[in-house]
This record gives structure tokens, C-alpha cells and sequence, in this order.
């Protein structure tokens, strides 16, 4: 059976209704460490606040209680893709899980790139509509990884993506465990969740749960990813309007 890194026991495959909602953990070390690592971060956390006009995507300032942040909140938008990411050290037992996801790995100077998509209905309801835009979503994920991931790779380095319904790796060999998107974003962003039944939604500071959560991960160095991902938005610009 497969494991989720940071929950135990969830289901290797997800239904595409259930991205952003994951089983609660059962007890385990894994689970009891990521929630001492929760209440550690919410007691004694650094707070970095980010300018809208640099970093954050809403109006005024948005204050991120993290320890492992490193670039905050930025709006990328280009034909590829429209979403929000920020890029984070791996902390030290992340990534010592997250060697069971990627294994034979060297996951030394890890960097996590959690994204959010805005969407135009609640993630965890679901009809035919839903369904079409969480494809759509994941199908801009995909592009914009993949842009990201053949950049780098032509620099000698290497990355991944994980797909939101299974939590397994897209470009490299699968692991025991899987990757789950909410647990993970809990963790690096500190962000807020509902209960729903046994399940935890996740919700964003501005767009709550009309989200789509997904986590692409590299081992390149800071300056280089950021200059990456520059390149990757010059190189797909999205076409200004014309003016009337």
C-alpha cells in the first residue's frame, strides 16, 4: 500500500474531487511531527509581510507566518498559466519525507513552489462544470511546470511536479509515498483550513476554497529558479488588450 508523506495512509489516487480535500492523518510520527511543527510555527513564527505591488497578490499587505519562506506570494501570468506561487527551503524533515516521494534523490538545497490557481466555483462541490475547470487548471499546471522543469533540466537540474489527484511525481521515478498538496501548504504557508466531515479544505487568505493547489519542487539554486521562471514569462507573455 502507499503512504502519503506527512499523512499516513491515504489513498494513492485521489478522485478529481477530492484535490482539496485530504483525509485527516492518523496518528503516526509523521503526522504528530507535522503538527509539532504547526504549533511551533503559529506560537513563534517569523512574520514577513509582502507589498501587493512586489509580492502578494491582493490589495494592501499579507502577512505570511513562515520560517521557510523565501520569495513571497507573486502573480505569474502568461499564456502558459495564471497563478500565484512563493518558493521555500525545504525544511529539514520535509525533506527527509519527501526522500520516500522522490527517492534515489539527492534532495540537498531543496526548494518547494507551492501555486494556487483562482477558480470560479467551490473546489470540493462537483458536476460536470467543476470537473471541465479542474481539468483545465491542472492542464495550466502542467504547462507551466513542464516549462519550468525543461528550462532547468537543459541547466543540469533537477526538478518535478507532483499531480494533484494521486500526489505522485510527473517527471521521476514514483516513490512509496505520495505528495499531499494540503497537508504541504499547511505546513509552508501556515494557511487555515475547514473540517468537512473527515476532510480538511484548505483556504486561501483572498480566494478561500475557489482554489486549485498544486507543488512543483526543483533543486536549483534560489537565483536560478527565479531567473527561470523570469525567462519562462518573457518567453509566454500574456497579449495586452488593445486600447480602445
Amino acid at each position: 500500500m502507499h503512504h502519503s508523506v506527512i499523512a499516513e495512509n491515504l489513498s494513492p489516487l485521489l478522485s478529481s474531487d477530492q484535490f482539496t480535500m485530504m483525509q485527516q492523518p492518523r496518528a503516526s510520527f509523521t503526522s504528530e511531527l507535522i503538527h509539532a511543527s504547526l504549533v511551533a510555527a503559529n506560537s513563534c513564527a517569523v512574520v514577513d509581510t509582502f507589498n501587493s505591488t512586489a509580492n502578494a497578490s491582493s490589495n494592501g499587505t499579507r502577512k505570511i507566518r513562515s520560517t521557510s519562506i523565501v520569495v513571497g506570494p507573486t502573480m505569474s501570468d502568461t499564456t502558459l498559466a495564471t497563478l500565484e506561487y512563493s518558493i521555500h527551503a525545504s525544511p529539514r524533515r520535509m525533506t527527509r519525507d519527501l526522500a520516500t516521494v522522490f527517492p534515489n534523490r539527492d534532495l540537498s538545497g531543496l526548494l518547494v513552489v507551492p501555486t494556487f490557481q483562482k477558480c470560479k466555483h467551490e473546489m470540493v462541490a462537483w458536476d460536470a462544470e467543476i470537473a471541465k475547470e479542474k481539468d483545465d487548471r491542472l492542464d495550466d499546471f502542467i504547462r507551466w511546470s513542464t516549462a519550468l522543469h525543461d528550462s532547468l533540466e537543459k541547466l543540469g537540474y533537477w526538478s518535478d511536479m507532483t499531480d494533484p489527484a494521486s500526489g505522485f511525481p510527473s517527471f521521476s521515478e514514483r516513490g512509496r509515498d505520495v505528495y499531499p498538496d494540503v497537508e504541504g501548504c499547511q505546513l509552508l504557508l501556515k494557511y487555515d483550513f475547514q473540517n468537512a466531515g473527515c476532510c480538511k479544505i484548505l483556504m486561501h487568505p483572498i480566494w478561500g476554497s475557489k482554489i486549485y493547489p498544486a507543488t512543483f519542487f526543483a533543486t536549483a539554486p534560489l537565483d536560478v529558479l527565479t531567473k527561470v521562471i523570469e525567462q519562462v514569462e518573457q518567453e509566454y507573455p500574456r497579449p495586452q488588450p488593445l486600447s480602445a
